[in-house]
């Protein structure tokens, strides 16, 4: 029963934040679409049209990719800057619970509020690139595979936060540093090691058609649940870190 208070607060949390910053929500929302409409009109404008829809397609997965990975991974890392400056991060750790709990249920809650926007926004940018709005449900399964194993990254800098409070260059360098694992080309297994790489390849081949091997959902599910397992294990070893040296606040 505590646990499902704890999780119902979560998720509270989460819809008031919206809410309460609704004109944060809406700008941000705008401002991601405006910018991919951008692209695509560069693009338009400077691309080859033996292969304009190609780019288009290939700019949209890797545009989506890069949005809903880069939320994952640095929204908790944020919320716990925040929470250290205001003064509310030692009401976490004197709950009976623990930190570790309320944050895990804070990414789960986050997790599952942010997926209706996470698709109103992949509904506009396909619109926008002219694929079409048909997505197989294979296409949904990965893209939440993707948003998990984003969380358990999310939960390793969220720890590594908790330690070393300012790491916003850390969380800065990190949304440039998912564009290169983007890009690279990697084979096999590793690609899959590899944060979002392997994911982004599989949602190309999904808009064009071609199946998912049962060995690439395997990949893909070890993947998203090593990285939230490791993940859970760092946080609540910084976690502990912090406990024991008095280091729970910025100072």
């Amino acid at each position: 029963m505590v646990y499902l208070n704890v999780f119902k607060g979560t998720v509270l949390r989460v819809i008031s934040e919206l809410k309460r910053y609704y004109l944060n929500t809406i700008s941000f929302f705008t401002i991601m679409t405006m910018l991919f409409y951008f692209m695509v009109l560069g693009i338009t404008k400077f691309g080859n049209p033996a292969n304009l829809g190609e780019s288009i397609q290939a700019l949209a997965i890797g545009y989506i990719v890069w949005f809903t990975f880069l939320g994952t991974i640095t929204d908790l890392s944020w919320t716990i800057i925040n929470e250290m400056s205001i003064g509310l991060i030692e009401q976490a750790f004197i709950s009976p619970v623990g930190p570790s709990t309320i944050y895990l249920f804070y990414q789960f809650s986050n997790f599952l509020i942010m997926i209706p926007f996470e698709f109103l926004i992949l509904i506009v940018v396909f619109k926008i690139a002219g694929i079409p709005l048909i997505i197989p449900m294979s296409f949904i399964i990965t893209l939440i595979l993707l948003m998990l194993q984003g969380y358990g990254i999310g939960l390793i800098l969220a720890g590594i936060t908790l330690r070393f409070k300012r790491t916003q260059a850390l969380l800065n360098i990190a949304q440039f540093a998912i564009i290169g694992l983007l890009l690279g080309d990697y084979k096999g297994i590793v690609k899959y090691i590899v944060p979002a790489n392997g994911y982004m390849k599989i949602l190309s081949n999904l808009i064009e058609g071609s199946s998912v091997r049962f060995n690439d959902w395997i990949y893909m599910i070890t993947s998203s649940l090593l990285y939230i397992f490791v993940g859970i294990i760092l946080f609540n070893y910084f976690a502990d870190v912090v406990r024991k040296r008095g280091e729970i606040s910025q100072y």
